[in-house]
């Protein structure tokens, strides 16, 4: 993947577009905290951080967030995706 930054937009279309039962403030809520998608194995640390600032969001659903997040970096860093 190159050096651009993720489009945290076009992240949250994604994500609500492959699961639209999400709420979507939760999550703006997992993108604007986290800033880009951790790596697999910080996890627990990031559905930490985030159910704790934020009661409000499961863990649940900022796992399912996370999931679908990388797999947009994923996507993004194809060449020919768009």
């Amino acid at each position: 993947m190159d050096d651009d930054p993720l489009d945290l937009g076009e992240a949250a279309a994604f994500i609500l577009g492959e699961r639209p039962r999400l709420h979507e403030d939760d999550v703006w809520t997992v993108l604007k905290e986290l800033g880009d998608p951790p790596v697999r194995n910080a996890d627990g640390m990031a559905v930490d951080l985030i159910t704790r600032l934020h009661p409000e969001v499961s863990g649940r659903d900022v796992r399912v967030i996370l999931d679908e997040w990388r797999e947009y970096a994923r996507l993004a860093a194809e060449d020919d995706w768009e």
